[in-house]
């Protein structure tokens, strides 16, 4: 279940990467199967995909940007319009794919599920399944624990879906040798650079011309707006010697320990699964398995009448073992039916959605619980975090209301001991240290509030546990230098590029002749030109430059003893590449290994193009009505 260990090492071992390895547009949206109450942004063949939904993962996906984006983001680089349009296609996307798979009978079972939740490393502690971190880590991603196991069953028919269209894609041996041939290519690459610089003596600016070009690059000699704060930084381990450990604390907590452990309980169930289906009714499938339940209560083997009976493949080879698992790994019905036995005693027939089910309890596994001097110091580390976090909180919203209510930081600062710092000054673009490495630090200080107004801050968290309170100690507006300031940078800067247009219709023509026949001897002495050789060079080659090397093996392939030329821009200077010779590649030249991976490659390719075409097929099949997407509210 490679699909499922994507799911939960991608989504919530690492909580803004993408859900499931899927290889197209689809990947990274989480919410599929969010309900909501307002009317449905789209609906694909009478499925509704709800407002919330759609505004959750926009939220995910915009979090995901943003984090792509590294240390401090600016979040107005996100056309929000833009990625609602594009989450909205790709959740009507994901619903006709499931759709498809669902009725494909893509489907895993209650069994495998709870095996693959129990093993994922996310939810254990010690190396073993915890339920509480299960539900804790569940409840911070934002995911119902009781409905996850039915949203992972789901997203792992999408993903065997899309691996399975994926994985079915093949390349020809034509196709391959074409690739080889364009992958080992190899050219004979000439390069000429004709130099702006080389025209300065021919190029004079007016004075008109300067001034003009001072105004068209205002942006250039603009000095940014600049603040520095005075700020102070409260943090959570300013609290943590004020707090006294009680024995009724110590109590409390161990308590709760015990009840974590109740919830930890693993019950072994077997069972026999008669399924209900097109062919199948339920009225003949209850008889069924009342006939089975007779001969259980007869004394048979349950094991071995699951063995022959049971109709979940899954378990059935293994007398209906499903293993150990957890309150709520199985769907409701199929829960509250074992969570009521004994250990041995065998259920009445159970209706789940699958069928029906006769499930006997075989074992019960309580973790053990270590006795409270064991855990007592682990018990007062935690009880001390707790209490110090709930001072902090505390101190936080007294640190908010004096900040309001006072001129400066001076009363806060005084009643938590707290020392005034500056900061240097910086622009709203941040610093890589320090508070102004935090975006909302830099929003903060910028803001109406703070900059015009004059106002403290309220509290900016710089993480869970260390919030900062600034104010304004210096503004230096943005200014625009005057040009008798930046006269001699922008003279040179307008002849510089008058220069630049002569460079380029000089080597525009310099092409022009390598292409018309002429030769590089030719060439090099007529414009009194050096030639840099690149000869037998390969696509991936460290020199020339990358953007020249692109150019050069874009150009036609030359006729016998001519070359082919184009020109490419180099800063202000002008470069005429030209090639002279083509050499195609072969299979001979590539390693096993390298074909291997060349022929994944084209593969993959292949395949992503052919899931894209399926999309369009089930969308033209699907009835879909789709809303324009409005903005979730703030």
């Amino acid at each position: 279940m490679q699909a499922f260990r994507d799911l939960i090492r991608g989504w919530l071992g690492k909580a803004l990467l993408v859900l499931l390895l899927v290889p197209f547009a689809l990947v990274g949206i989480e919410s599929y199967f969010v309900g909501g109450q307002a009317a449905p942004v789209a609906t694909v063949n009478d499925q509704e995909i709800g407002q919330l939904e759609l505004d959750r993962s926009v939220d995910q996906q915009k979090q995901r940007i943003l984090a792509s984006l590294g240390e401090n983001p600016d979040p107005s680089l996100i056309n929000t319009t833009v990625l609602r349009q594009q989450v909205l296609k790709d959740l009507v996307d994901r619903e006709v794919l499931n759709q498809y798979a669902v009725n494909a009978g893509l489907l895993v079972d209650d069994a495998k599920i709870a095996k693959l939740l129990h093993e994922a490393p996310s939810f254990q502690e010690n190396g073993v399944f915890s339920q509480a971190r299960y539900e804790q880590v569940l409840r911070n991603m934002g995911e119902d624990p009781a409905t996850f196991p039915a949203k992972a069953k789901k997203e792992i028919a999408v993903s065997q879906l899309t691996t399975g269209l994926g994985q079915s894609a093949f390349v020809t041996d034509k196709q391959m040798n074409n690739l080889l041939a364009v992958m080992g290519q190899k050219r004979d690459i000439h390069i000429a650079t004709v130099s702006a610089a080389a025209y300065l003596t021919q190029v004079k600016a007016t004075d008109a011309e300067v001034q003009k070009y001072y105004q068209d690059n205002a942006a250039k000699y603009t000095v940014e707006e600049q603040v520095a704060v005075d700020y102070m930084e409260l943090g959570i381990e300013q609290f943590i010697n004020k707090v006294i450990v009680s024995n009724e604390d110590l109590d409390a907590r161990y308590a709760e320990k015990l009840k974590d452990a109740e919830k930890n309980e693993q019950r072994q169930a077997s069972h026999i699964l008669i399924k209900i289906g097109d062919k199948v009714k339920e009225a003949d499938a209850l008889a069924k398995i009342q006939e089975i339940e007779k001969r259980v209560k007869a004394g048979e083997d349950f094991g071995a009448l699951a063995k022959t009976l049971s109709q979940d493949e899954g378990s059935a080879t293994n007398n209906g073992d499903l293993g150990m698992a957890t309150r709520g790994m199985f769907v409701p019905e199929f829960d509250k039916a074992l969570y009521a036995l004994k250990v041995g005693e065998v259920s009445a027939p159970v209706k789940t959605q699958y069928g029906y089910h006769l499930i006997k309890l075989l074992a019960v596994q309580t973790p053990p619980v270590p006795s409270l001097a064991e855990l007592k110091p682990a018990l007062e580390l935690e009880i001390r975090g707790i209490k110090a976090e709930e001072l902090y909180i505390e101190a936080v919203e007294k640190m908010d209301a004096l900040a309001y209510e006072s001129a400066d930081l001076q009363e806060g600062a005084k009643q938590y001991g707290i020392a005034i710092q500056t900061s240097p000054l910086f622009t709203n673009k941040g610093a890589a240290t320090g508070i102004m490495a935090s975006r909302k630090v830099v929003q903060a200080a910028f803001s109406e509030e703070v900059l015009k107004e004059g106002k403290n801050s309220q509290a900016i968290a710089l993480d869970n546990k260390h919030s900062v309170w600034l104010r304004v100690n210096k503004h230096l507006p943005a200014r625009v230098k005057p040009l008798e300031e930046v006269k001699v940078d922008a003279r040179l800067a307008t002849e510089l590029d008058k220069a630049s247009l002569l460079a380029k219709a000089q080597a525009e023509t310099i092409a022009k002749a390598v292409n018309s026949g002429k030769t590089a001897t030719e060439i090099a002495s007529q414009y009194n030109l050096q030639w840099q050789e690149f000869l037998a060079t390969e696509r991936r080659a460290p020199s020339p430059a990358p953007e020249l090397l692109k150019t050069a093996f874009r150009l036609p392939m030359p006729k016998a003893n001519t070359m082919t030329a184009q020109t490419a821009p180099s800063g202000k200077d002008f470069v005429v590449v030209a090639v002279s010779r083509v050499e195609a590649g072969t299979a001979a030249t590539f390693t096993d290994e390298q074909k291997k991976q060349a022929m994944a490659s084209l593969a993959n390719t292949v395949g992503q193009q052919n899931l894209k075409d399926f999309i369009v097929h089930l969308r033209a099949q699907a009835k879909i009505k789709e809303t324009a997407p409005k903005a979730a509210e703030q």
